[in-house]
């Protein structure tokens, strides 16, 4: 087996959704002047790769410390879907038709991945809510995305969240600036490792998938 990282490293100065506190770490201690090394670490708790427990856009929702572990790791199913700068994606723009049922972590793999730290990150393609709720109904409860969110970042006239509201209303997870999902087969095992903290609304998490190392990796997709 071999394990890819489909985290974006956590850096001073890296890209966060707008309006989020910036990140920023700095040395607290060191080897020379303390004899250990400790980093001082300012970040929010939608930093780079993340989770978004239901607290996070409903209120008295459950929050990142109360999520069930055995829902974070497990067989997830990779979408992949051919769409470019702020495209609504539906079922129509995936490129292979859903299953009747899918498991319960499922990945919209768009390759916007590639535009993380460019102007571009923000006009990502997103997800239409008939879209979000058909892979409710079929078994999804976890709803990953290689961009800033499966709902639109750019759209000046939309003050609302409707995916955000229909899974995390629902007591759904959602995990948002995935990294290679295009180089992951269809159905693959995932690992999405959130840290423990309590009561609050999210956290950046590792997260890992495990394929045979036999693999050949996917296409990149167009966009």
């Amino acid at each position: 087996m071999r394990i890819i990282d489909l985290s974006h490293p956590i850096t001073t100065g890296m890209p966060v959704y707008p309006g989020d506190p910036e990140v920023s770490i700095t040395p607290a201690l060191s080897v020379a002047e303390d004899t250990v090394a400790v980093a001082h670490l300012v970040l929010g708790s939608h930093s780079g790769t993340h989770l978004d427990a239901p607290s996070h856009s409903i209120e008295g929702g459950r929050t990142v410390d109360s999520i069930p572990l055995e829902l974070l790791q497990g067989e997830a199913l990779i979408l992949r879907a051919r769409v470019g700068s702020s495209h609504r994606i539906t079922a129509a723009d995936l490129t292979e038709e859903l299953p009747e049922r899918v498991p319960a972590i499922v990945c919209i793999a768009t390759g916007w991945d590639r535009h993380f730290a460019d102007d571009q990150a923000v006009m990502h393609p997103f997800l239409s809510l008939e879209l979000a709720a058909e892979l409710w109904e079929r078994g999804g409860r976890v709803l990953g995305i290689d961009a800033l969110s499966p709902d639109s970042s750019s759209d000046p006239d939309s003050a609302t969240l409707p995916v955000h509201e229909l899974w995390l209303g629902r007591d759904g997870v959602i995990v948002e600036n995935l990294t290679r999902l295009t180089e992951l087969p269809a159905k693959v095992e995932v690992i999405l490792a959130p840290l423990r903290l309590a009561g609050v609304d999210g956290s950046p998490i590792r997260a890992m998938a495990r394929i045979a190392t036999d693999f050949a990796e996917s296409p990149s997709l167009d966009g």
